[in-house]
């Protein structure tokens, strides 16, 4: 059985600024590499120069869509300035994807703060909001007339999470009193930015779609301890993980699109009411960074959406593998999976694999791949991987074959 996806349908990648451009000394990851002895970003892909060839290959490989982020400490490498000349540079971006004929979906914040942010304790003081505002309303002025789909934030939860409660990101805080701080400074800056957006297309002829990239996981519950305490806990870290903030989202009307990052599934074991990440092993696939491969849970995941009665944009999903072929069987999978949700209703707007590149992974350096191209990231020589092709056949005719 083979479906077929609109004319309409976004296929493409995404990538963000830190993790390729290079080059960037004014951000907190920055000097948190520098304080905790990582391997440092460096010049990552170069990207910021070689963005053209980049956009190029993608065309190459048929994909119509291109997430990317813009570089907040960049643009704004001191409190209330704007760099223009820094604009000018995502603004020929931008239109080098038009070139390309490639959608471009901006997303806003990347995990990555301003230095000087940063300094201010970031986003755990709600004076500092203002701050993320005069940049989103600068930026989103600028580029009203280029760019008609925002992400205003990336996987706000696990960005919370690494920073201020596992506390291996910056600012390396421990501490669920900060972190809740932050997440309720976050939701804010999100709506008050949604409202923004608004009104600064109303005098445009386009209106925007906005939403924030919202990472999901299946939890399921571990077969080992008292199986009924593991499932309160999985379906409870479910619900507070992947649809609580979705939740408040939509009842406040500030949301256009759900916005999907599906990855795994994480066994969960009773450890408290929302459970613990089982360590044990378990009778599943791993990838090279240990995540439990399951496209099933993508269909499932897709699924449980449809109750939001709203459009469902993939805005990632892939693997850092250790052997080439698992790329192939991890995206024919999950592709059957999307569209077996298509078929049975899910409103889908496109699909994303991440990323186009390989990159700078954070604290995990640039061991893991995830590319659609390869890097050599001593001269910086690009090369398209054999799975790519695979996905280059699949965006040109839009359909895929559900069948194994």
């Amino acid at each position: 059985m083979r479906i077929k996806f609109p004319p309409s349908f976004l296929w493409g990648a995404a990538i963000s600024s830190y993790q390729c451009e290079g080059g960037n000394n004014s951000c907190d990851w920055f000097e948190w590499e520098k304080k905790r002895g990582l391997e440092p970003c460096g010049l990552a892909c170069n990207h910021y120069n070689l963005f053209k060839k980049d956009f190029s290959l993608a065309r190459k490989l048929n994909l119509n869509s291109l997430r990317f982020s813009l570089e907040w400490s960049r643009l704004c490498p001191e409190p209330n300035i704007f760099l223009e000349e820094e604009l000018g540079h995502y603004i020929r971006v931008i239109e080098e994807l038009s070139l390309q004929g490639l959608e471009p979906v901006v997303t806003l914040h990347h995990f990555t703060n301003p230095l000087w942010f940063a300094r201010m304790q970031s986003f755990s003081r709600v004076k500092n909001i203002d701050h993320f505002l005069f940049y989103l309303r600068k930026t989103v002025q600028a580029l009203k007339d280029k760019v008609n789909i925002w992400l205003i934030f990336n996987e706000p939860l696990v960005y919370i999470y690494n920073s201020y409660i596992e506390g291996i990101w910056p600012p390396g805080s421990k501490s669920l009193l900060s972190a809740k701080k932050v997440l309720d400074n976050v939701i804010t800056a999100y709506c008050l930015g949604y409202e923004e957006i608004n009104n600064i297309y109303k005098s445009g002829k386009t209106s925007p779609r906005i939403s924030l990239s919202k990472n999901m996981r299946v939890f399921y519950p571990c077969d080992k301890g008292v199986k009924n305490l593991n499932s309160f806990s999985s379906q409870l870290r479910s619900q507070v993980f992947n649809f609580r903030l979705i939740e408040k989202l939509t009842k406040a009307g500030k949301i256009d699109f759900l916005a999907l990052n599906y990855y795994c599934r994480e066994f969960v074991r009773f450890k408290g009411p929302l459970g613990a990440v089982c360590g044990h092993g378990h009778d599943s696939r791993r990838n090279y960074l240990g995540w439990d491969i399951y496209p099933q849970g993508f269909y499932e995941l897709l699924m449980s959406l449809k109750k939001y009665n709203l459009p469902v944009f993939v805005t990632e999903n892939g693997t850092a593998e250790s052997q080439e072929t698992f790329y192939e069987s991890y995206l024919v999978e999950h592709l059957r999976s999307l569209a077996r949700a298509y078929e049975e209703g899910v409103d889908l707007m496109g699909y994303l694999w991440w990323s186009l590149l390989d990159n700078f992974e954070w604290d995990k350096g640039f061991g893991p791949r995830f590319g659609l191209i390869e890097v050599d990231y001593t001269n910086f020589n690009r090369k398209i991987k054999p799975f790519a092709y695979t996905y280059a056949k699949i965006c040109r005719e839009s359909e895929i074959d559900t069948k194994c």
